[in-house]
């Protein structure tokens, strides 16, 4: 019941945010201008997700929820690391990151995440499946 009273506030928050920023809300921190405008979660979106996830013990239930949230929300590189900072180990992140590269706001930001890893060889093979062929 919990998880389906989450997914309902995030889904409206998501929604809300996305016509208030249509019509001048300057609340989601958005990058770029024009054609290439990114928009991200907005800040109250990101504290509840961030919120929602440190109530969580373990990496699984984390990951899960995490997934969700990519899904239903509009995430940028930003948002992301944020969120994968939160997991105990890397072949979480490595999951997590991988998964959300489809749903990035900005996919061509994703070298930024390097740093959330511990080892530079888990940052290479997310960089191998999400986009191959890509120099180190």
């Amino acid at each position: 019941m919990k998880k389906l009273f989450f997914i309902l506030i995030l889904a409206l928050m998501t929604v809300t945010a996305g016509a208030q920023h249509r019509h001048g809300d300057r609340d989601s921190h958005d990058r770029g201008r024009g054609r290439n405008h990114i928009e991200c979660a907005t800040h109250d979106q990101m504290s509840m997700v961030m919120h929602t996830l440190g109530q969580q013990s373990f990496d699984d239930k984390k990951l899960e929820i995490a997934k969700l949230c990519v899904v239903l929300g509009h995430f940028c590189v930003d948002d992301l690391a944020r969120m994968a900072a939160v997991f105990s180990f890397d072949d979480s992140r490595l999951s997590f990151l991988t998964f959300a590269y489809q749903y990035c706001e900005d996919p061509q930001n994703y070298y930024d995440l390097r740093d959330s890893f511990s080892f530079r060889s888990n940052f290479d093979t997310m960089m191998d499946t999400v986009r191959p062929g890509h120099r180190h």
